[in-house]
């Protein structure tokens, strides 16, 4: 399909404050200690990291489960990460072995997100902001993102969540 019949997205963004210093937060984000322990969207899924290479030109391969026992595989190739300011990547569904698959429960679904990651610290709190982004979609795939929009905070908003939760145990 040529450019001409690509769409653009306005990207979803998220901010959260959490109560805890910078470094840590960046930390939550780039360790696989600490990602394998918040980023799912809600109590009761585990995360499993197979692979973690956080750094530019890196990737990583997770596998999400929820609570009835089903498995979703996401790619996460890392392009910035700029300790402790920011991150940049871009996301895929997969399989086991990191092979870029369709989202098998939404078939229109965008085959690659972009997401950037800013922390600013202030009086020992941490702002983050979440810009997520469909990259180069189809038409089918806009709609589609689009469509998610409401429900997009919650995946994300859920896994924020969870890292406040996390923070606060640290």
């Amino acid at each position: 399909m040529n450019k001409h019949n690509r769409s653009t997205v306005e990207p979803i963004v998220l901010t959260r404050e959490f109560n805890a210093p910078r470094q840590l937060v960046f930390e939550a984000w780039t360790q696989v200690e600490h990602l394998k322990n918040w980023q799912f969207p809600q109590q009761g899924f585990s995360c499993h990291y197979v692979s973690a290479d956080i750094r530019p030109g890196g990737s990583t391969l997770h596998k999400m489960t929820a609570p009835n026992g089903h498995e979703m595989w996401l790619l996460t190739k890392y392009e910035e990460v700029n300790p402790p300011a920011s991150l940049v990547f871009r996301q895929y569904d997969s399989n086991e072995a990191g092979e870029i698959l369709p989202n098998p429960h939404m078939p229109n679904w965008p085959k690659e997100l972009r997401a950037t990651v800013r922390l600013e610290e202030q009086d020992g709190k941490t702002h983050l902001e979440f810009v997520w982004q469909p990259v180069d979609p189809t038409e089918e795939q806009a709609k589609a993102f689009e469509a998610a929009r409401a429900q997009l905070g919650g995946g994300w908003g859920g896994s924020f969540e969870q890292l406040a939760a996390y923070l606060e145990t640290l």
